[in-house]
């Protein structure tokens, strides 16, 4: 059997892709897969483009980009207009981003690690630095 005329149910789709089935469904009513076809029966069926639409949004939610950001990309991926110059501009502005998420995260971290270096173990909650120090804050 060619590969375009591959016939799968929500299923065999779920399966072949690793995701589940209710994921799909989900992202059929976010727009992110297309409508599939149906049989007479009224299942949908699917082919190896879905398979790899659904390797395409794993893809991009590993690296970081939201549901929404993917819709965004593959609208510019399947638009009218194609234009890797607007992919690279919206790539930019989620990495800038990312960038600032991890600045906070480190901040967080350093002040983690303070708050553990300052403690003095003790087996009263009134003697604990951590608690201490969160509670002046408010």
């Amino acid at each position: 059997m060619r590969a375009k005329d591959w016939k799968m149910t929500i299923g065999m789709l779920a399966s072949e892709s690793k995701t589940n089935a209710q994921t799909i469904r989900y992202y059929e009513q976010l727009s992110l897969m297309p409508e599939p076809r149906r049989t007479d029966s009224n299942y949908r069926v699917y082919d190896e483009q879905a398979v790899l639409r659904l390797e395409f949004i794993r893809r991009a939610k590993k690296i970081g980009f939201s549901l929404k950001d993917i819709k965004m990309l593959l609208d510019l991926a399947g638009g009218q207009v194609q234009n890797c110059k607007r992919v690279r501009e919206f790539a930019e502005s989620r990495l800038e981003k990312v960038k600032s998420q991890i600045s906070h995260l480190v901040s967080m971290e350093r002040a983690m690690a303070d708050l553990v270096r300052q403690c003095k173990v003790s087996d009263k909650i009134d003697c604990c630095a951590i608690i201490d120090s969160l509670s002046e804050k408010y």
